[in-house]
């Protein structure tokens, strides 16, 4: 955003909402406005690589249709460090965090949005990829990418790897 030093704040909301609405609009689908902002912001936080970010909306909507905690890393991480993800690592303890937003103790998407969430982000989750995944992990601790399994010995297996 451009805005002056003496932007009031009342006028650097508007701006920011109408370019919210306007980048919306392009992707709306007649789906709950709130369901898709945060399922983007999922989205956002759980990956970087644009290619990956349909098929992880897949995964989310696979989930919640079977009737599966989502059971998503950063949403615990959202409330454990508020909102900052300057925490780089979730441990067991960390799990049982009493949040509307642990999507390992709570079913369905958290009860908001945790970050502000790109347009190809909101993209995906409007049309998230259809497939049979149900789990994924990164690549390895290095890496950005993700692979997907169907099930959960797949899943386990190739940590084992």
């Amino acid at each position: 955003y451009n805005l002056y030093q003496t932007a009031k704040p009342e006028e650097v909301v508007t701006i920011m909402l109408s370019n919210f609405e306007k980048h919306y609009a392009a992707i709306e689908n007649g789906d709950d406005m709130d369901r898709i902002v945060t399922e983007a912001s999922v989205i956002e936080r759980e990956t970087s690589i644009d290619s990956e970010r349909a098929t992880i909306a897949g995964v989310i909507e696979n989930r919640i249709e079977q009737g599966m905690r989502l059971q998503i890393d950063v949403t615990v991480l959202y409330p454990l460090t508020n909102g900052m993800y300057n925490k780089n690592s979730v441990s067991y303890k960390d799990l049982e965090v009493d949040s509307p937003y642990n999507t390992y103790q709570n079913k369905g998407l958290p009860v908001g949005p945790i970050c502000n969430p790109s347009i190809a982000s909101m993209q995906a989750a409007a049309e998230p990829e259809e497939h049979e995944y149900l789990y994924y992990h990164t690549k390895s601790k290095t890496s950005k990418e993700h692979d997907f399994y169907k099930t959960y010995e797949e899943h386990i297996d190739s940590q084992n790897d």
